[in-house]
């Protein structure tokens, strides 16, 4: 039985993120790094609320408590 030796097909999300990235100063790495884990980690944190009603609460919650930033979100949302 032989394996195959072909190359494997290049990525080109991969691709093109390691191009920025060999691009980027460590500053703005940095800044890319801290972004994407708060992201990533906001991901995960939404998506273990599972109880009825619980990210709409949270929603209200975080308009109640940053209003300037929620009205900004909801004019952003009106163009999806």
């Amino acid at each position: 039985m032989s394996q195959s030796t072909s190359e494997p097909v290049a990525n080109p999300a991969a691709s093109h993120l390691r191009e920025a990235l060999k691009a980027s100063n460590d500053e703005e790495l940095a800044k890319f790094l801290y972004g994407y884990s708060i992201g990533f980690a906001a991901d995960q944190f939404i998506g273990i609320m599972t109880e009825p009603n619980q990210r709409a609460e949270f929603l209200v919650t975080i308009a109640k408590t940053y209003p300037d930033d929620w009205k900004k979100a909801f004019e952003l949302l009106k163009h999806f």
